[in-house]
């Protein structure tokens, strides 16, 4: 008996599977193209961002590396004739050992203390001074136990000699008195944050204060003016009040000052650490507000060049054996580094 063949109108039941394979597989090369893309256009952007990190790491890594016409770096190495001044690690762990041991042996509290021999004695941190003239500063950084450093030596511009001014002037800065403490004011607010709390009020500090911007019109011409408070530094007798003071209400020193009036000196490798180091959202929506929004895009970047540079390695098969154990080797160095200097910041 023959058997039927299908008929050519129905279709093959492997025809869905095939349907859904190809629809996988279009979606995975999509997927693949779009972050190749991102990858490519995104290093694109940032690269301002990528070279500007790059080289102030190695600014900070390298302080001896000059890129400012105006500064001077020479290396020494003190010879050891004249170097007789200069402590020895030994002496002072020596001296110290010797201390302690008298504290001991007057306490009774039978503890004891020697030098190990080797003793191997070293100064943890390079010594850092500086100084400065009319025609330079100056930054000395030594290594105490080799007795060598460099000493950078940053010349300053003549500036123009400027005419005595008896008058008080806005331009110079203008020193006023408001009757409105507002660094007493914030103080007083914390009080109210820490309600309930074992919180000593007379022990609060205030490490930062911010100054007050605002618009002013000066001789006609639109400005903008800063107010900052000022320090009082008057002596105990002078900040007793009198009858007569105590009928009149207190004020307080400030100062004013034109924005952007008193511009300060910014070498160039400062000015490229400093932009190294800003970080942070300002109350304005200034440059420094546009800025802190490209440090989340160059982490958000970091981060995704990372994630796609594994996907884009698996999907190179052969290149997935090398690039695993290229994987392990700098987590084991990452991991390793890690509590090393976890280590030497707590304890170090």
């Amino acid at each position: 008996m023959l058997k039927s063949s299908p008929s050519p109108s129905s279709p093959p039941t492997d025809r869905p599977r095939s349907t859904a394979r190809k629809r996988k597989k279009k979606f995975s090369s999509l997927a693949t193209q779009w972050i190749r893309r991102i990858h490519l256009y995104s290093g694109l952007f940032m690269l301002p961002w990528v070279l500007l990190y790059g080289f102030t790491a190695l600014l900070f890594n390298h302080p001896t590396i000059s890129i400012d016409p105006q500064t001077e770096i020479r290396n020494f190495v003190l010879p050891s004739s004249s170097g007789e001044s200069i402590p020895l690690a030994d002496d002072i762990a020596a001296l110290a050992v010797a201390s302690a041991q008298q504290e001991l042996e007057e306490s009774e509290t039978g503890e004891t203390f020697t030098l190990a021999q080797p003793a191997n004695a070293v100064f943890t941190r390079k010594a850092f001074g500086t100084f400065e003239d009319d025609q330079a500063s100056f930054s000395l950084v030594m290594d105490l136990n080799t007795a060598s450093g460099y000493l950078r030596t940053r010349h300053k511009t003549a500036e123009p000699a400027k005419e005595p001014n008896a008058q008080p002037s806005l331009a110079e800065g203008l020193e006023v008195q408001i009757a409105m403490d507002p660094l007493q004011g914030f103080t007083d607010s914390v009080s109210e944050i820490v309600t309930g709390e074992e919180f000593d009020l007379e022990r609060f500090s205030v490490r930062s204060f911010p100054t007050v911007e605002f618009d002013a019109v000066i001789d006609g011409q639109p400005q903008r003016v800063r107010y900052t408070r000022v320090v009082s530094r008057r002596s105990p007798t002078e900040n007793t009040e009198t009858e007569t003071d105590a009928q009149q209400e207190p004020v307080y020193q400030g100062r004013l000052t034109i924005v952007g009036n008193q511009p300060r000196d910014l070498p160039l490798r400062s000015y490229l650490l400093r932009l190294h180091m800003a970080h942070g959202y300002p109350v304005q929506k200034n440059h420094r507000w546009f800025w802190a929004i490209a440090v989340d895009m160059m982490f958000a970047s970091m981060v995704f060049w990372g994630l796609s540079g594994v996907v884009m390695w698996w999907q190179i098969k052969r290149t997935r054996r090398i690039g695993f154990f290229i994987l392990v080797a700098s987590a084991l160095v990452a991991i390793w580094l890690a509590i090393g200097m976890h280590w030497q910041l707590v304890h170090g």
